[in-house]
């Protein structure tokens, strides 16, 4: 077998997910499900120090895509926006849905609510935070890169029947 054809070979392999692109097995759904359960756990009890350490230490934290201002570079700043973002919220409950994994991807659904009177003042002050969280993991079960997409709704609404993972 020629050089070229062992490369092709590999890169088929490393494409298909069926070797990983860091050390280790192949990321898994179970590593995914670990890992933003630890998320939720964090966000829910306020944890700004167990978020930061589900990322590499040169991690990226997109929470705009493309807005300068919402893109946290490194433990440090991924710990310092955790902790002014959850400072004004309480009574969190993240549920997530059924991860889809490719190759040292993942892409997960979240479903929060809160209570934030700083976005909603009026009533109870709850909001419900739809977001979908694009993962790239590192082959050691953390973060490199993690790039959200939301939508914000006034009030505590729940996800349609059927909806998360079991």
């Amino acid at each position: 077998m020629s050089r070229r054809m062992l490369i092709a070979a590999g890169l088929a392999l490393a494409a298909s997910g069926l070797v990983s692109c860091g050390a280790g097995e192949p990321l898994s759904r179970e590593d995914v499900v670990r890992w933003i359960e630890a998320y939720g756990k964090a966000w829910e009890t306020k944890d700004a120090d167990a978020a930061a350490r589900l990322f590499t230490d040169d991690a990226i934290y997109e929470a705009t895509p493309s807005v300068n201002d919402q893109t946290f570079v490194g433990r440090s700043a991924i710990h310092t926006y955790w902790e002014n973002i959850t400072a004004g919220q309480s009574d969190v409950t993240v549920k997530h849905g059924e991860p889809l994994v490719e190759g040292d991807r993942a892409v997960v659904e979240l479903w929060v609510t809160m209570r934030v009177p700083a976005l909603n003042p009026d009533g109870d002050h709850w909001v419900t935070l739809i977001e979908t969280n694009v993962l790239y993991f590192d082959g050691q079960d953390l973060v490199s890169r993690n790039v959200e997409y939301w939508n914000l709704l006034m009030g505590k609404a729940s996800p349609p029947a059927g909806w998360g993972a079991d």
